[in-house]
Parts: structure tokens; C-alpha cells; sequence
């Protein structure tokens, strides 16, 4: 297909990139390696990764270094070696923390990002931290792939990221680069993994080998993807319902209607739709990990959302995000900023008897009316406290933010200050995060549905 063929050279790193890399991959890797002779529990530092793997784009390439452990060293020990190994490595470059389920240092190098991971020195399957698998996922690829399969899975990698669905972290909970590389170990290409996933069903099982349906049935998730080195494992857990679905969407479009602008990263300009429906909360706060922050951020405003709902505002839609760098900001579409001064609420059918008494003791006595309706539920018809949503939030925040569902890491910066914009004062917020939040909330995905 003459598209993958242009996409290629859009990918694949030249020459003299291949130079630049290896370089400060081997500078790394080498401060590491010194570094590591500082600590007795240390074995081993090897690479890992697309870079080891030969997986990288053109561009955009991390290099991981991990760096194993004796499996008899305790948890504690663990994570203070992978702190002030990796810091007292890359101490000339700035590094800071990082957090998946051990904390870990991140540093750039030359521009490129460096990533320096403890996991222990065990035997496949006798796990201690999820980074163990790690070298075992790199030996597998490596193993596995020759080069026209690195080319397919640059391919499906950049795909992956034009559409908006590359990445594991919470920021993005999408495919990650050893996903991509299963995909095409079990498909064979870019355009083979593209044409299965607009057949994919709700609860797909895509596994190298056999399935055993006894360990499926332990798994719940919009895709399941049995990792090769541990059958227990389903890749699609981290994948977000959300992300499969969009993935999906931009398959079909993408082979109904093959064309360059899915592996480019297209800047399209995205009007400010529906601005008397928007609610734009943003704040600062103090300074942590990215991967603290978001997931903060996630739970924060999804706690927010449901407590919209119940006080009568209907959320279309909701998003958060972040610079990264101290700024944060939730984003809300209503179908009316303002709502009736009387809200109905819904209970349960009569024929539920324990939660029907629940109900008419919560509403009974506070409720201007209350009935029966023709399908058997009861209803009650309640003032509502707040017939704006902006006066509810300002409430919600500053006199009730303890039973707000907020992260507890977050209530000590929003207690420090918020600003609301809502209507057209939103197209006044200067800060590009918060922009791009808000665009994407009020426009089409072009990939899915362009």
C-alpha cells in the first residue's frame, strides 16, 4: 500500500539518527553501569525497551535501562537502590522522580529521555515488581522479530499516537509499545492489525497461543491480550475502554479511506463550539511525579462529575489536564449551566422493598410531592438547593471538598484557590493545556469519526 510506504519514511530513524541515539545510549548507559558499583544488591544493568528492541521512532525514542536486583534484597532496599542509583547516575542532568508501582528516575540526556528501572533478578514467573517482566518482554521480542516486523510495528506505533491512544501512562491509558509489538507478532503487520481490530467484539481474547478459558474468565476489559511471557497477565487491563473504542474508529476510517494525515501528527484547527455549555475550573498545584498528578486528576473530576449529576446538573462530557509543571485544570460540557429550581428523583421499583424504605426515608419528609409512577418506580419531586452549577462548585469546593470524592492529594491546592470561567470567559483562558483540554471535549475525533 503506497501509504505505508510514504508513513515509512515518516518513521524509520536514518543513519545518522541511528548514530546520535546509540551514543547517548551508550553515555547513559555507562554512567549507570559506574554507578552501580556503589551497590551491593545490584547484578546486572541492561537495556530494555523499543530502543532495545529496535522498536523506536524516528524522533521520538526513550531509552530504559534497567537495573536488576538480588530477589533476596527487601522492598525498602529496592526502591532506595533504583532512587540513588538513578540519581547519582544522572545527577549532572537534572533527574527526578517517576512512579509506576516502584518509584523510578528520569533524566534527559541530550534532549533524549532516559529512564533508569529497578526490578529483581528472577526466574520467569516468580515475579516480586511488575517491572520484572520487563527484560523477559525485550529477550521475547528480540527473539521473535526480525526487521520487516520492526518496521510494522513503527508503523502501528505512530498510528497509534497520530489517533491519540499510544501510551500506557494515566495521562493517556492507551496501547502501549510492547502491546504493539504482541499485535504484530500475532497479525504479521501494520494493515493486518488495522483490518482485525474493525472486527474486534467487546471482550476479544487475541492470544499467541492457546487459551486456556479458565484463566479468561478472570479477566474483564474491552480487549483481552494475553502477554506471551506470563499467561496470567492481560495486557488490556492498562488499555482504557475509551482508547479501544477510538482505536477501532480510526481502523475503519483508515481502511475504508487509506490516507498519509493517520501517521502525522495534524494540527487541525478546532473552533470553540458550545461555549454556554462549558465549565473550566483550573488551579495551581504543588509540584509532584506526572504520573501522581494525573491519576489525581482522574479521580478528581470523575468525583466531581457524579456529584454534578446528583445535584441535578447532567455532565455530557468532563476532562482534566495538566502542564505538568504546577498548572491543572477540570473541564466540563452541561446540557444547562442553570437547572429548574425543582429537581425530580428517580428510586427504586416498589418491589425492591428495602431499597423503596431507603428512599422514602432519605426523601419523604424534604420532598414537595412524591408518587408512584406507570413503571413501578417511585419518584420525588425535591428544591433544588442549587439551580447553578457554578454556584454549586464554588459550594462543593470551598464548604464541602471533604465529601467531594476529590483526592485527598489535590484538596490541599484547590483549598489554596480556583478560578471558574464558564460561557465565553472560557475562550479567554490563555493556557495551551487547557485549550487543548477544552477543544477536545467540544470537537469530533477526526480519526474516528472524520
Amino acid at each position: 500500500m503506497q501509504v505505508l510506504q510514504q508513513a515509512l519514511e515518516l518513521v524509520e530513524p536514518n543513519k545518522s539518527d541511528i548514530i546520535h541515539v546509540d551514543s547517548i545510549a551508550n553515555k547513559a548507559f555507562t554512567l549507570v553501569k559506574e554507578a552501580s558499583t556503589h551497590f551491593d544488591g545490584v547484578v546486572d544493568v541492561l537495556f530494555g525497551g523499543s530502543y532495545a528492541k529496535g522498536t523506536w521512532l524516528r524522533g521520538d525514542v526513550d531509552i530504559d535501562i534497567f537495573v536488576k536486583v538480588r530477589p533476596d534484597v527487601s522492598e525498602q532496599e529496592f526502591e532506595r537502590i533504583g532512587e540513588e542509583l538513578g540519581m547519582l547516575a544522572l545527577k549532572r542532568y537534572k533527574p527526578y522522580l517517576r512512579y509506576s508501582e516502584h518509584p523510578y528516575v528520569e533524566a534527559y540526556v541530550d534532549k533524549i529521555r532516559v529512564n533508569v528501572v529497578p526490578c529483581y533478578d528472577v526466574e520467569k514467573g516468580k515475579w516480586k515488581s511488575a517491572a520484572d517482566r520487563s527484560p523477559y518482554h525485550t529477550k521475547f521480542v528480540k527473539e521473535s522479530m526480525g526487521y520487516e516486523k520492526r518496521r510494522e510495528v513503527r508503523l502501528l506505533k505512530r498510528f497509534m499516537k497520530t489517533v491519540g491512544v499510544y501510551g500506557s501512562e494515566i495521562a493517556t491509558h492507551g496501547f502501549s509499545g510492547y502491546v504493539c509489538e504482541v499485535l504484530i507478532l500475532k497479525y504479521g503487520s501494520c494493515i493486518n492489525v488495522l483490518k482485525e481490530a474493525t472486527e474486534f467484539r467487546e471482550g476479544e481474547v487475541i492470544s499467541m497461543e492457546g487459551i486456556n478459558e479458565d484463566i479468561i474468565k478472570l479477566f474483564n476489559s474491552a480487549l483481552i491480550i494475553i502477554d506471551p511471557i506470563d499467561s496470567r497477565r492481560n495486557l488490556g487491563t492498562a488499555i482504557s475502554d475509551e482508547s479501544v473504542g477510538r482505536m477501532i474508529l480510526a481502523a475503519r476510517r483508515f481502511i475504508e479511506r487509506p490516507s498519509i494525515k493517520f501517521f502525522k501528527s495534524v494540527h487541525a484547527r478546532k473552533e470553540m463550539k458550545f461555549v454556554d455549555n462549558l465549565i473550566v475550573m483550573k488551579f495551581n498545584y504543588k509540584h509532584r511525579s506526572p504520573d501522581i498528578i494525573w491519576g489525581q486528576l482522574k479521580s478528581s473530576v470523575k468525583a466531581i462529575a457524579k456529584q454534578l449529576s446528583i445535584n441535578g446538573f447532567k455532565v455530557i462530557r468532563y476532562t482534566s489536564s495538566t502542564d505538568e509543571n504546577g498548572g491543572a485544570a477540570f473541564a466540563f460540557m452541561l446540557e444547562t449551566i442553570t437547572v429548574p429550581k425543582m429537581i425530580v428523583r428517580q428510586g427504586p421499583k416498589v418491589f425492591e422493598r428495602d431499597h423503596t424504605e431507603k428512599f422514602l426515608d432519605k426523601n419523604l419528609r424534604k420532598s414537595k410531592m412524591i408518587w408512584v409512577g406507570d413503571d413501578t418506580r417511585v419518584f420525588a419531586l425535591l428544591d433544588s438547593r442549587f439551580d447553578n452549577a457554578i454556584s454549586f462548585l464554588k459550594f462543593l469546593l470551598s464548604k464541602n471538598i471533604n465529601a467531594s470524592g476529590i483526592a485527598p492529594g489535590l484538596m490541599s491546592d484547590l483549598r489554596k484557590g480556583f478560578q471558574i470561567y464558564s460561557g465565553k470567559r472560557v475562550k479567554s483562558v490563555k493556557d495551551a493545556f487547557v485549550k487543548e483540554a477544552v477543544s477536545e471535549l467540544v470537537t469530533t475525533d477526526q480519526f474516528a469519526f472524520g
